[in-house]
């Protein structure tokens, strides 16, 4: 099992993040932001202040703000050719509800191209398109050149309809067959197995292929499978300032680097949580937390897991 072998870790956790750089207008009762977001932008910046030097396969357009850009490429390696000279940036507007959210796509960049990825030598991947940006060729490419896969398969999940709504319906399995981890909430659980029994569907994706899976919630606790074993972890509670984007792309930075540095799954998925509990304190980009925050509060959160 690839994933419980321990080895000699020297240097900075080399991390690739794969999907769409994404300029997001957020709406909620008390709040009107547009704001700069995206996995690359979420994952990759909270991978780096963990201590990672990060990689990001994406694409934006002409439209693209500079500012953006001399923010973004102080902290992550943009790999190149990442402007569209064809379509603009991927955009979204994001209605934040008590209950939940409505993704709405108001435009769309261009696939990600198989050559934008050419160094073989990371540590692990973060596959996590967002509007179906990724091909298959693509994905196969991010597989080969990391030691682990780590996938959010939302991108892969979503279909917009001609007004841009977003609905979930079903992807090719055959990716999950060489992922290491797998991330996903409650729908996308529902929609990848047709179950609503968290251990019946739990089973059914191990069978699909993950060795790990991570399936998030927004309250109570978060739960971890290694198909052996099932640990929930508790979200501690806080009071909710900001907004809840980008929120599972924090965990997922944040879970990938501290797992390539200890080898140590619950450890790192405490610090995932850490991490994406701390961020809705902020809002946008603004709500990625700092290490020491990070770390204070994934000790707290390790005290409380549970095995079940």
């Amino acid at each position: 099992m690839r994933l419980f072998i321990v080895e000699n870790r020297i240097g900075l956790v080399k991390l690739l993040v794969v999907g769409h750089i994404t300029i997001d207008h957020i709406i909620s009762p008390t709040l009107d932001l547009v704001s700069l977001g995206g996995p690359p932008s979420y994952a990759g910046l909270m991978a780096k202040r963990l201590g990672a030097d990060v990689d990001a396969a994406t694409k934006v357009g002409l439209d693209f703000p500079e500012h953006y850009t001399l923010f973004l490429t102080r902290y992550i390696n943009i790999l190149k050719p990442a402007v569209s000279q064809k379509k603009p940036t991927t955009r979204f507007q994001i209605q934040q509800y008590s209950s939940g959210r409505r993704l709405k796509l108001i435009s769309r960049c261009e696939d990600i191209e198989e050559d934008q990825i050419q160094t073989k030598n990371y540590d692990v991947c973060i596959l996590n398109p967002v509007a179906g940006e990724v091909s298959k060729e693509v994905a196969a490419v991010a597989r080969s050149i990391a030691k682990y896969l780590f996938l959010d398969p939302q991108g892969f999940l979503r279909r917009f309809d001609s007004q841009g709504f977003c609905t979930l319906s079903d992807m090719d399995k055959e990716l999950l067959r060489e992922v290491d981890v797998l991330k996903v909430d409650y729908e996308e659980m529902r929609s990848l197995t047709r179950l609503s029994d968290p251990k019946q569907a739990l089973n059914e994706l191990h069978n699909l292929g993950p060795e790990v899976v991570i399936l998030t919630s927004h309250s109570g606790y978060v739960t971890l499978s290694t198909g052996k074993k099932i640990y929930r972890i508790p979200i501690p509670t806080v009071n909710v300032i900001g907004e809840m984007t980008g929120a599972g792309d924090i965990l997922a930075g944040a879970f990938a680097v501290s797992f390539i540095q200890n080898m140590d799954l619950l450890r790192a998925i405490c610090v995932g949580v850490s991490a994406a509990t701390l961020a809705i304190r902020g809002v946008g980009i603004s709500k990625i937390p700092t290490r020491e925050e990070v770390s204070e509060l994934a000790e707290r959160i390790l005290s409380g897991v549970e095995s079940c």
